[in-house]
């Protein structure tokens, strides 16, 4: 399958959204904690994601349909002691569950687009206790930056230098 990775279009909110619906009832069947008992849905409702496509800030990995999608940022307050550096941050990554091996090439195509846009690094977190992403993001070379917390959540944050 031949994949695109580039910005959302207007038309494709719904699309996007749906991903982060059917991955919470994936986390429900799987008995993952995580974005299905934080009321997602409701702290980023689908009037975000139209916000971030407009501003330019929502990216979709696409082939027959969107497979992922992502939200690059500027800025991250979780990151406030390295807001000094040129970096994209990375927030509401989500993929489709029913398609797999994709996820290196999202991770790729996310650290082309920073370099295009002469960033110095990419970060991103995920949830402590989230073994099998740690372990993911470690051996892309995301490397552990200390943590952050945000309500019930707290994260491992990672950043991996370009």
């Amino acid at each position: 399958m031949a994949y695109v990775f580039r910005p959302a279009k207007q038309g494709e909110i719904d699309a996007v959204f749906s991903l982060f619906e059917k991955r919470i009832q994936w986390m429900d069947r799987e008995e993952i904690r995580q974005w299905n008992v934080t009321d997602y849905l409701a702290v980023y409702p689908k009037s975000y994601y139209q916000q971030q496509q407009a501003k330019g800030n929502l990216y979709v990995l696409t082939g027959d349909t969107i497979v992922r999608a992502v939200v690059l940022l500027q800025n991250d307050e979780r990151w406030q002691d390295r807001s000094d550096s040129r970096a994209f941050y990375v927030h509401n990554l989500v993929t489709d569950p029913s398609v797999k091996g994709v996820g290196k090439r999202m991770l790729t195509e996310i650290e082309n687009t920073a370099r295009l846009h002469k960033k110095q690094y990419v970060r991103l977190d995920c949830a402590v206790d989230n073994d099998f992403l740690n372990q993911y993001y470690a051996s892309a070379g995301y490397a552990l930056a200390g943590q952050c917390q945000d309500g019930p959540y707290t994260g491992n944050r990672r950043e991996k230098k370009l």
